[in-house]
């Protein structure tokens, strides 16, 4: 069974309480982990704790408009995984390895049950992690994480019958391979958030309307790409098994999904809804690939939703 969410006017609505009037750099904090340095954010205290991992061409950042609230439910640990944002690369990155450095570190800092939201390629993170740590895995949440057809065409799998079945989609995640590692200059990066032209060339393999994307939202996902650990990640999707590891979860899951999402197409939620017919999903109309950013109050409440039944 999927649970719709349609669209209540609130499409890049700034979620509440906002971002915007925190000094976010006075909770960003450094761990050693496994011998490299680790950057992450650590906000809120409570009976939960909600480790955030992003997706490809991610950082922490991309769940600012999610901190404020979660931070009012439990702990936040929004990570930057090795490559990405601040934190150390690794010389062969996997998604095992992604899963195992969340674990670790959530251990480090005492954390003994988790609530794991993984957006796009942290998706799959997810499952690995709620595999292979259910120990700590109170829960995973995946957010466009169903990323079949986009692990398949980063594996060169498929790839002539999704440019004939799913052509839009196939050129989107084309563009966000081609684009996610590619280094800019500021003041390139500033041009295009300030330019509706270019914003909607840049943005539009990630979200639905780009234009309506508040200017430093939009940052956040710019200021995103050019990581230095983003090849290594397509590779690391590309070899990976999307569905590894998903018949050893024993925690909840929530599948999250956007109906007009062309990097994770609704279809392969609906695949993966089928696969795991007890994870709970839910579908946003009128969104992109980054529903964090376009409806930020929808997810917002689906993931305290979440965390309420676990208590």
């Amino acid at each position: 069974m999927i649970d719709r969410v349609p669209l209540d006017g609130d499409y890049a609505k700034p979620a509440e309480p906002g971002w915007r009037q925190t000094d976010w750099a006075a909770h960003e904090r450094d761990a050693v982990v496994a011998g490299r340095r680790l950057h992450y954010l650590d906000a809120g205290e409570g009976d939960h704790c909600f480790v955030l991992v992003h997706g490809m061409g991610g950082r922490w950042q991309h769940w600012l408009e999610a901190i404020p609230t979660l931070a009012r439910h439990g702990r936040v640990l929004a990570i930057d995984l090795p490559g990405f944002g601040g934190s150390e690369r690794v010389s062969r990155p996997s998604l095992d390895g992604f899963a195992d450095v969340a674990a670790a570190l959530a251990r480090q800092l005492g954390e003994q049950r988790v609530v794991l939201v993984g957006h796009s390629m942290g998706g799959p993170i997810a499952v690995r992690f709620a595999a292979r740590h259910a120990d700590i895995a109170e829960a995973i949440v995946l957010v466009g994480g169903a990323t079949f057809q986009f692990s398949e065409l980063l594996g060169l799998r498929k790839v002539a019958r999704f440019a004939v079945q799913r052509p839009r989609e196939t050129v989107a995640i084309a563009t966000e391979i081609a684009t996610a590692g590619l280094p800019a200059p500021p003041s390139l990066r500033r041009l295009i958030v300030r330019s509706p032209r270019l914003r909607k060339l840049v943005l539009a393999p990630y979200v639905l309307r780009p234009g309506a994307l508040p200017a430093d939202a939009a940052a956040l996902i710019v200021d995103g790409a050019g990581a230095p650990g983003v090849l290594g990640a397509v590779r690391a999707v590309a070899r990976a098994d999307p569905r590894a590891g998903i018949g050893e979860v024993s925690c909840p899951i929530l599948s999250l999904a956007a109906r007009e999402d062309r990097i994770v197409p609704l279809a392969d939620t609906e695949a993966f809804g089928r696969e795991v017919p007890r994870a709970r999903t839910v579908v946003f109309d009128g969104c992109g690939h980054m529903p964090m950013l376009e409806r930020p109050r929808a997810l917002n409440a689906e993931l305290v939703k979440c965390a309420e039944a676990l208590t």
